[in-house]
């Protein structure tokens, strides 16, 4: 198991984090849903030494320390991040980043050549990322971590630049990879995505986590929603103030 248990992050006085337990489990899916500003990113880069805060990351029952080489060798062997910005060397090409990547490691040309196609990338793979369009560099973002097998993928905000097809074949590889055993870890904008998609799900506003619950737990909560109403219920508060002030276009338009 993966687990960020983050007992305090502290941006200002009106926002933190506290007390929140975050488990990526192998063989099963996490969706990571809430507003801009609410803490999804703040927690994944935590998870990944990204950014200080108080509490542990734990990998296999083991705690790490971010400042052991050892520690961050042993992550970066058994996790694979996909962060929401591209960071990518755009002076190589995408076949020449495989490369880079792969190494000291032996390159799996098969699975390289998998991805490649599902993902219709072989026309771009010797040009320039730079070159490239927003659609297929996240494309060879994508592919670069999904080039060797791992325990576990973290994605922030995955399907940002990708077109209908892309999203669709996205959900297809999520779904054979957590079938195949690894943990999966998703946080995305776009409810409709993750819908179909998650064995666990935890809501986050403003900081509070406002659900935490497995996809069981959810339809015994919630029998027959879909995942937008089940996140509007979650959030009704705010949605209630959405509801007032819609009503108030209406008296403005009348007067």
């Amino acid at each position: 198991m993966l687990t960020l248990q983050l007992k305090e992050k502290t941006y200002s006085r009106t926002f933190s984090l506290r007390n929140i337990q975050l488990n990526v489990e192998k063989g099963r899916m996490l969706l990571l849903l809430g507003h801009n500003g609410a803490g999804k990113t703040t927690m994944i880069q935590s998870m990944f030494g990204l950014t200080p805060f108080t509490g542990y990351v734990s990998l296999h029952g083991q705690q790490l320390n971010f400042q052991s080489s050892a520690h961050i060798s042993l992550l970066k062997e058994h996790v694979s991040y996909i962060p929401d910005e591209h960071a990518l060397f755009d002076y190589l090409t995408p076949r020449e980043y495989f490369h880079l990547l792969q190494l000291p490691h032996e390159q799996d040309i098969t699975r390289e050549e998998t991805f490649v196609d599902l993902f219709e990338l072989s026309p771009y793979m010797d040009q320039p990322i730079a070159q490239l369009s927003h659609g297929n560099q996240k494309k060879t973002q994508i592919i670069s971590q999904l080039l060797r097998p791992c325990d576990y993928y973290v994605f922030d905000e995955p399907t940002n630049g990708l077109d209908p097809d892309m999203m669709i074949i996205l959900k297809k590889v999520l779904m054979k990879l957590r079938d195949q055993g690894a943990g999966i870890l998703i946080s995305t904008h776009h409810l409709s995505f993750g819908e179909t998609l998650y064995d666990h799900l935890m809501i986050l506003r403003n900081g509070d986590v406002k659900l935490d619950m497995s996809r069981q737990e959810t339809s015994r909560t919630f029998p027959q929603q879909a995942l937008e109403d089940i996140y509007k219920e979650v959030n009704r508060d705010y949605y209630i103030q959405v509801e007032r002030l819609l009503n108030d276009l209406d008296t403005t338009r009348s007067s």
